[in-house]
């Protein structure tokens, strides 16, 4: 009786290599369940990326066409840069719209200037006045990340226009809108790229 005892006592055990196999399979099937793990939140995060910059450049593609379709005048033109004026009437104050990508700091802003604000040749605000300092009526931040951007110009009969033509602005009746956006993900990089249709400045009076 005593015997049988023990034997049960020594299968009732598990040996080394038991538990060293099972400490094996466990840390395998941990390994897998992370990296699995790693994987699903690095695509998730991924396509959080590409939302969050889909939805900033339709906005900011929205805004732009807003305004470029509103804008009697355009009043600065460039690479980078353009400025619009509304007209002035019981719909709109005359007021001006600044659109500008800052290579530096990689982001696209939209401002907004009173329609009294004297602007440079540039396009800046002439802030040498301190009475012109409250004539900003908004600056917002529409895209931040940006790698390349660039605005194209068109005359009325769909003609390219190089930002270096000496009647540029004479001759400016659509622009469009090309982009390329990054946002980094651990070590990779999601991209998103912009071409926008191009938008008329429909009262806008152009003549060749």
């Amino acid at each position: 009786m005593q015997i049988y005892r023990e034997l049960r006592n020594e299968r009732s055990a598990f040996s080394l290599l038991e538990v060293m196999i099972a400490v094996t399979i466990f840390s395998i099937a941990i390994a897998s369940i992370l990296s699995t793990f790693i994987v699903f939140a690095a695509g998730s995060e991924s396509v959080g990326a590409y939302v969050e910059m889909s939805t900033d450049s339709r906005r900011s593609l929205e805004l732009c066409a807003r305004d470029i379709r509103a804008a009697e005048e355009i009043t600065y033109a460039d690479d980078n840069t353009i400025v619009l004026q509304y007209p002035d009437n019981s719909f709109y104050s005359g007021h001006y719209v600044k659109y500008y990508f800052d290579d530096d700091a990689d982001i696209y802003s939209r401002y907004e200037f009173e329609d009294d604000v004297v602007l440079k040749a540039n396009g800046d605000i002439d802030d040498s006045d301190a009475g012109l300092a409250g004539n900003t009526i908004s600056n917002d931040t529409l895209l931040d990340g940006v790698e390349e951007f660039i605005f194209n110009f068109y005359d009325p009969l769909g003609s390219a226009l190089s930002s270096s033509t000496a009647s540029l602005l004479l001759s400016i009746k659509s622009i469009q809108i090309d982009a390329k956006m990054q946002r980094s993900i651990s070590q990779t990089k999601a991209t998103d790229y912009i071409i926008s249709a191009r938008f008329l400045m429909r009262n806008r009076k152009v003549t060749q």
